[in-house]
């Protein structure tokens, strides 16, 4: 898995930036393909996946929509 600074983001945000980058890699959809059908540039997305950039959150929808996955709000567990 590429790398990210964890540092510079929440642990909840560290893993939801992981597991989308382990969901477009099963999928096997590259940067690009993904960003064409987002309508997005490609370098977006990989500055993203760096965290260098933040992406809003209706992007970040539209990317997991593109892989045919959806975003779901669970409880924590105490």
């Amino acid at each position: 898995m590429k790398s990210i600074e964890k540092e510079i983001i929440s642990n909840e945000e560290f893993d939801l930036i992981c597991e989308y980058i382990k969901l477009r890699n099963e999928t096997n959809i590259s940067q690009s393909e993904l960003a064409r059908r987002v309508g997005i540039a490609r370098s977006t997305i990989a500055r993203m996946e760096r965290n260098l950039h933040s992406i809003s959150l209706g992007t970040f929808v539209k990317l997991l929509e593109a892989m045919n996955y959806k975003l779901e709000i669970v409880k924590k567990e105490k």
